[in-house]
């Protein structure tokens, strides 16, 4: 037959018959009732018989039964003491019971099992034998006074309970006929006997009796002493004691107190006063003398009770507390229904249970106790959820509850169908793990994957993020819908696993969540379309992210309260603890206050925490710490330390005279910090002034005001209060007094009109106030009424004290006009009335519940090392404005230190600056959206690290110890400061002998790196020392720490040490050096003389050196000179025989150096012989026009600079660099050279220093005489040049000296500062010498942004010569001046070799 299924919306609607279902299961795929008719219950049996436990259970076929003793099954083949009935209950034939062998005693379950359908288990009997134990608490003789009250306790351990009976003078006190009232017998065994007389003196035994005997205690005397008037003050005779009652029965609360005269006694049940009654059939009655009885018990009276007694004449009062437990057995508030189910679905079994104490939940599965797993989970504490059904999974699930008082167990059926089978027409609760709709609802006539109806597979399904415990999958629609996609549904299991899930979207992405880390998962999706379900995608391999290797949640923890001020925590160490557990982290926190959390570091498993406030709620966690660093936190238990009496009277007391008869009293709790428990009650002592005797009144713990009446007129009275607790009565205050009025106030007539009202509409209430009437016309107030009504006044109507001045009027209809009245009365009436109208606010329109998307885009921006910007977008809003009330809340937290707990804060835009934070710290942001009462889930997190910032604490512990063998020297350790703000770079030391000086006069002793120690030296024996330390980091220096005060040693090695506050002031006695007191020079004259000996000695040697080395310098000079006298070859001359190649070195680097150092030494330019040049390596060449080298050098001294030209620029043109090797040459005498730079050279200027020493190469002695166009000048010999010939460049050295424009002018300043240039233009480098004219004819002007030199005109040269044209040069003429470098590159190796010599 077809089967259809109905979708609307997100709901399933099932429609169809039982009958429809049978055709398509059979009667083995419905429910078949299975259950206990009747269950074994807890018995006590005598030693010796027989005991029979029922049990009884329907089923189709007949169920068979086993017994299990303890959870264990009994072996009852060939047990002839033990059978089971056909009924199927057990009977034990005698049951056997000794000290050490007691076989039948224990817990019995009833187990019923149907073939092909499943096993269940009956609630738990247990089963005792009876017992009669000794007397554990027997009377004791005592005396009291005559009135007064005696007490006997009886106290007997009994299986069943006994009953207990007293005895007189072994003779049986029969109180059921005795008339005399004044002897009780309670229910725990206790005798009391109130307002004793003489005749009750006698001795007085107990007799407890059960089914299995009966036993006597001691006798105890009592003795009676005369009272007469002695005036006593109230004490407990018998103080109650916490009690428990099941539900529906019976309890007694002792309380017994003598006092003389006889107390007053009272009884409070959570703050409020009870009033029992002498007659027993009353919920609260007396017992005896002050005992309450309460009669049926419900959980209502649960609580806390307090007797309080109290005496007039002693003005004293003392208060027991009690708590009574109201105990309830378990029952059943929703119980777990059958269920079908489809396969990889998750379902969940839901049952609700109460009792009291609250029940445990177990589990249960065809007999067999379920113990959580990945796959079967405890949720909500009570439910039971099966992720990713299998077949295997069917069976019989029982929901067992149990307490101290009982258990009782309900069963529920699972049948599980394959995915392609319809569900039974019939209704059932399935559970998934989302809210949207069964995939398998949208069934159609045609579920084939294969039909053209259906969609195809989803494409591109790929993990967006991967997590240890969750995955997020993203995926493309099908290529072929065929239709409108309706939902999707997600299949995953682990790689391996026979257990599928499936989890239900209507979207193109969804979280998976309650996975494994490090497991491999395998993962297919399906779209469903109208037609039904489509193609499956192609398997998708994830595996989860690894778990960091830190420890578990510790287990099991809980917080004890054991007084006022202290709880003790314990726990258990974590399953996974991923090696070995160094500590523990106990994390506590008030949780009134923000920012309160401390931790402790814990060895052990458990910690008592002191100290704490009374009263108050206390959260605590742990953090178990391994190898690792911290773990998971533990979930927060949150314990409330004991109340007791409070510590602080009430406040804010205030005495109002109201007639010639009555005071009304004000005040105000104590403060919230002393109240130290629930204010149950204010004690009010009242007297008239100058009397003795005084009155006491209990007023309510939620009054503020009481008025004292029946006063005398025109008399003044004092009041005293104290505030009360469940534990008692707390301080009073002083005694306050204030007199009732000479006359009353006039009542003759009504009051006036209140003077005002004010209203303040809300939706649905209105809040009113007023104040009182005119006071000034004496007229009695006794209160007010307030009427209102729709549209009309005094609908309805209210009346206050006089006291009131504001009232809420509640339950009103939004957008509704209302009429407010107010009146003052007295006892003649109301006075006039004062209207107020007012409409209440309209109802909001309640928002589409759509869903909330998370915002997008967060970004982590830090400001500062405190500060970061978050900002996001809202991706459901338009233009990214906010129109509505939404806002956006910053979740922020980080990892340090260990289980910090997030903060939260509030925004209404699109950013929010958090500026709390902590430098150099990293954090997590996430955002999320709320409006109403509608929020989305939290954005995916981002982090960032706040900047460094400079220390903000000094190092730690500061120490120094001496160095052995070396008493002018100590170490100093210290530890890193608390708050680094970052990574410590370094380390300040500052030292001192005076401590009064000032910073910058410290010695300064600066340390790089993160080191924690170090030596300081070069200290002065037995002198006392001063010393503090710094912090550095890249942001700056931290605070400086407190000042260590250090004493060096003396001479034998002794330390000594003074850390007192006089000496570390320098208020101390100036110490003087022991040495003085020895015979001879003082020791540190002895040092001053050694000192002088070694230096002079040095300047001696050093002195001698210099001299030595530089006449050895000067005779080398000379030979070199004498050898190197020659002429330059002729053109085309052969190279000399014999010649030795000596290769020059590379004076690319440290030749400046070399050339400043000769310089230095030779303070004149002293004239040169020329240098000839081997025939090979030279070419001649006319002699150059010297106007043009000229006008292109300057040598002027100051800041001016050359002002460029268009041929200076053409000259920046890049050039290849030509690679020539140099031949050796013969060692040469010494060339001396003086270089002068006095300004910055740019790249055309280091080409004019260039040519200048290549002209000057081959200079002679006398002055050249040269021709300008401002007439012929004569030039120094340090111009005066020829042009030999030689070899192209290969090496490169510094630029020449340019020498004065004038003969006889003062050097150049020297100036070797140089700007950093490119390879290409770098002033080292050494062009050959061409003139301007020259380069004009082959080079065109390139267009260079070079900086411009001041307009300032060169002294010496025509500014007009700069920009002549010069000719064209020819490729001979470059070679001709690359030759003239390479000698001027030997000379310099010449000159560099001889001052290497010494």
């Amino acid at each position: 037959m077809a089967r259809s299924r109905v979708f609307s919306g997100w709901h399933f609607v099932v429609f169809g018959s039982l009958f429809q279902a049978m055709l398509v299961f059979g009667n083995d795929r419905n429910f078949n009732p299975f259950y206990f008719t009747l269950e074994p219950v807890d018995m006590v049996i005598q030693k010796g018989q027989p005991a029979i436990l029922n049990c009884s259970a329907f089923g189709n076929p007949r169920p068979t039964v086993e017994w299990k003793k303890d959870g264990l099954f009994l072996n009852l083949l060939g047990d002839t003491r033990r059978t089971i009935l056909p009924s199927g209950a057990l009977r034990i034939n005698n049951v056997t019971h000794s000290r050490n062998d007691r076989p039948d005693e224990g817990n019995y379950e009833c187990v019923a099992t149907v073939d092909n359908l499943g096993t269940i288990v009956s609630r738990s009997a247990k089963l005792q034998v009876a017992d009669l134990g000794r007397i554990d608490e027997g009377p004791e003789s005592t005396s009291v006074y005559t009135g007064d009250t005696a007490i006997f306790k009886c106290v007997v351990t009994a299986v069943p309970g006994a009953v207990i009976r007293w005895q007189k003078n072994r003779v049986n006190l029969d109180l059921a006929t005795n008339v005399d009232e004044r002897y009780t017998e309670l229910e725990s065994g206790t005798l009391e006997i109130k307002n004793v007389k003489m005749s009750d003196e006698a001795d007085y035994r107990c007799r407890a009796t059960n089914i299995e005997g009966m036993r006597r205690s001691e006798e105890a005397s009592l003795s009676i002493i005369f009272s007469g008037s002695m005036v006593r003050r109230p004490e407990f005779a018998s103080r109650p004691q916490n009690a428990e009652v099941l539900e529906g029965g019976d309890v007694v609360l002792e309380c017994a107190v003598n006092a003389n005269p006889r107390p007053t006694v009272t009884w409070w049940k959570d703050g409020q006063p009870i009033t029992p009654s002498r007659n027993p059939d009353y919920h609260y009655s007396y017992v005896g003398a002050y005992n309450l009885r309460i009669k049926s018990a419900t959980e209502q009276d649960t609580g806390t009770y307090i007797c309080s007694a109290s005496n007039v004449i002693t003005n004293t009062n003392i208060d027991a507390r009690v708590e009574l437990l109201v105990q309830v057995t378990p029952r059943y508030e929703k119980e777990p229904t059958s269920l079908f189910a489809e396969v990889n679905s998750d379902i969940n079994f839901e049952c609700k249970v109460y009792g009291v104490p609250f029940p445990t939940i177990e589990w249960i599965k065809n007999g067999d106790t379920i113990t959580p797993s990945d796959y079967f989970k405890i949720v909500e504490g009570t439910n039971l959820k099966i992720l990713g059904l299998v077949k295997s999974d069917e069976g019989l699930y029982q929901c067992k509850a149990s307490n101290d008082i009982g258990n009782i167990q309900t069963s529920a059926q699972l049948i599980i169908v394959d995915r392609d089978e319809s569900l039974p027409t019939m209704p059932v609760l399935i559970s998934t793990t989302t809210t949207s709709p069964s995939p398998t609802a949208m069934v159609g006539t045609d579920t084939s994957p294969g039909s053209r109806l259906v969609p195809t597979a989803p494409r591109d399904v790929l993990p967006q993020l991967v997590s240890t415990r969750f995955v997020d999958l993203t995926w493309r629609e099908p290529g072929l819908t065929n239709g409108n996609i309706m939902a999707y549904s997600v299949y995953f299991r682990r790689q391996g696993s026979p257990r599928e899930r499936v989890v239900n979207t209507t979207t193109v992405e969804e979280r998976i969540e309650e996975l494994i880390p490090s497991t491999r998962y395998e993962f297919r999706i399906k779209a469903y379309n109208q037609h039904g379900a489509g193609e499956m995608s192609p398997v998708l391999y994830v595996e989860t992210q690894p778990e960091v290797q830190a420890a578990g949640p510790v287990m099991n923890l809980r917080a004890i309260a054991l007084s006022t001020t202290v709880i003790k925590v314990l726990w258990d160490p974590p399953t996974r603890r991923n090696g070995q557990i160094d500590h523990y982290k106990l994390y506590y926190a008030e949780l009134a206050r923000i920012n309160s959390e401390q931790d402790i570091e814990v060895i052990g498993l458990y910690y008592t925490v002191t100290r704490l406030n009374k009263f108050t709620d206390y959260s605590f966690r742990v953090v178990a710490y391994n190898e690792n660093g911290p773990g998971v936190s533990s979930e927060e238990v949150v314990t409330r330390t004991y109340s007791d009496q409070p510590s602080s009277p009430p406040v804010n007391i205030t005495m109002v005279p109201q007639s010639t008869s009555s005071i009304m009293i004000y005040w105000d709790p104590p403060p919230l910090s002393a109240r130290n428990g629930a204010i149950i009650g204010y004690k009010l002592r009242s007297k008239q002034e100058g009397s003795r005797r005084s009155s006491v009144i209990t007023v309510d713990g939620a009054v503020n005001s009481y008025s004292l009446d029946g006063l005398s007129k025109d008399t003044r009275y004092e009041i005293r209060m104290s505030a009360m607790t469940v534990n008692g009565t707390g301080p009073s205050t002083e005694w306050m007094g204030e007199s009732t009025l000479p006359n009353d106030l006039d009542e003759s007539q009504v009051p006036p009109a209140p003077t005002s009202l004010k209203v303040y509409p809300m939706t649905d209430n209105i809040h009113v106030e007023w104040t009182q009437p005119r006071t000034d016309l004496n007229i009695m107030v006794r209160g007010y009424t307030i009427g209102y009504g729709l549209g009309i006044p005094d609908v309805k109507m209210r009346n206050f004290d006089a006291n009131q001045r504001h009232f809420t009027i509640p339950n009103l209809l939004p957008a509704s006009q209302y009429v407010i009245s107010l009146r003052a009365y007295n006892r003649q009436g109301s006075g006039n009335v004062i209207y107020e109208t007012v409409t209440t606010r309209e109802e909001s329109t309640p928002e589409p519940q759509t869903p909330m998307y998370p915002p997008v885009g967060v970004k982590a921006i830090v400001l500062s090392a405190t500060a970061v910007k978050v900002v996001w977008a809202d991706s459901t809003l338009n233009k990214q404005r906010i129109t509505d009330n939404r806002y956006y809340t910053i979740m922020y937290k980080t990892n340090y230190p260990a289980g910090s707990k997030p903060k939260m804060v509030n925004s209404t835009s699109f950013e929010y600056t958090i500026d709390d934070l902590k430098s150099s710290t990293v954090y997590e942001f996430a955002v999320k959206v709320t409006k109403g009462r509608r929020s989305s889930h939290w954005s995916l997190a981002v982090s960032n690290k706040t900047s460094e910032a400079p220390p903000g604490a000094p190092p730690k512990t500061l120490t120094a110890v001496p160095v052995e063998g070396d008493p002018t020297a100590l170490n100093l350790n210290w530890q890193p400061p608390k708050s680094p703000n970052g990574l410590i770079t370094g380390y300040i030391i500052y030292y001192t002998t005076d401590n009064q000086k000032v910073d910058h006069d410290w010695v300064i002793e600066p340390l790089i790196g993160d080191r924690l120690t170090t030596i300081i030296r070069d200290l002065t024996v037995d002198t006392s020392y001063y010393f503090k330390i710094q912090a550095r980091n890249s942001q700056g220096v931290g605070p400086s720490s407190e000042v260590l005060h250090y004493r060096t040693p003396k001479d034998d090695g002794s330390v000594v040490s003074h850390q007192d506050s006089d000496k570390l002031n320098g208020r101390g006695p100036t110490s003087s050096a022991s040495s003085n007191d020895e015979e001879g020079l003082p020791r540190s004259i002895l040092y001053i003389i050694i000192a002088c000996v070694v230096g002079v000695t040095f300047v001696a040697i050093v002195t001698v050196t210099i001299i030595v080395c530089r006449r050895r310098a000067d005779e080398n000079m000379a030979k070199k000179r004498k050898q190197g006298a020659y002429k330059a070859p002729p053109k085309g001359g052969a190279k000399k025989a014999g010649a030795k190649d000596v290769k020059p070195p590379d004076l690319w680097i440290h030749h400046d150096q070399m050339e400043l150092k000769q310089m230095e030494k030779t303070p004149m330019m002293e004239p040169m012989t020329q240098i000839p040049r081997h025939q090979d390596d030279m070419k001649p060449l006319d002699d150059p026009p010297m106007s043009d080298t000229i006008t292109k050098r300057n040598s002027f001294t100051g800041d001016d600079e050359l002002d460029l030209t268009a041929q200076d620029k053409t000259l920046e043109k890049k050039r290849k660099p030509i690679m020539i090797p140099v031949d050796s040459q013969q060692p040469r005498e010494k060339f001396r050279v003086k270089t002068q730079f006095n300004y910055p050279m740019t790249r055309s200027q280091s080409l004019e220093r260039a040519g200048f020493m290549a002209s000057s190469a081959g200079y002679h002695s006398d002055n050249t005489t040269i021709s300008s166009d401002d007439g012929t000048k004569t030039l120094p010999p340090s111009l005066s040049t020829t042009r030999p010939s030689g070899h192209p460049l290969k090496s490169f050295s510094v630029p020449g000296p340019p020498p004065p424009q004038y003969p006889g002018a003062p050097p150049p300043k020297h100036n070797n500062k140089q700007s950093p240039v490119s390879m290409s233009n770098t002033p080292y480098k050494k062009p050959p010498l061409i003139s301007p004219g020259i380069l004009k004819s082959r080079m065109q002007p390139v267009a260079v942004n070079m900086p411009r030199a001041p307009d300032v005109a060169i002294r010496g040269t025509d500014p007009s010569d700069l920009s002549a044209d010069g000719k064209s040069f020819s490729t001979e003429d470059l070679n001709a001046e690359m030759a003239n470098l390479e000698g001027l590159m030997k000379d310099l190796n010449a000159i560099t070799s001889t001052e290497l010599e010494c």
